[in-house]
């Protein structure tokens, strides 16, 4: 093994370098990245789940369609089924 690292040049230590380097910075920006989305208020979402089993325990999500949801009009139906969409 030493014989064989010895007769690597010294670009090819250089690229060796670079490479734990770049793997290095990578690291350290994706465990940064993780920890501060772990931190609340940073932008992530998060469910308050309190409230959400409570609310289910009330009722008061059953039998009810999201406010968002509406009954599909033709203009939306012929642009998903292949028709020129408007």
């Amino acid at each position: 093994m030493v014989a064989w690292i010895g007769h690597w040049h010294q670009r090819e230590l250089r690229f060796l370098g670079l490479l734990v380097i770049t793997g290095l910075i990578i690291g350290l920006y994706l465990s940064e990245s993780l920890r501060i989305a772990g931190q609340e208020g940073t932008g992530w979402r998060t469910i308050d789940l309190e409230a959400l089993q409570q609310r289910i325990e009330t009722g008061e999500l059953s039998e009810r369609e999201a406010d968002w949801y509406h009954p599909a009009r033709p203009d939306e139906v012929s642009g998903i089924a292949g028709g020129s969409p408007k």
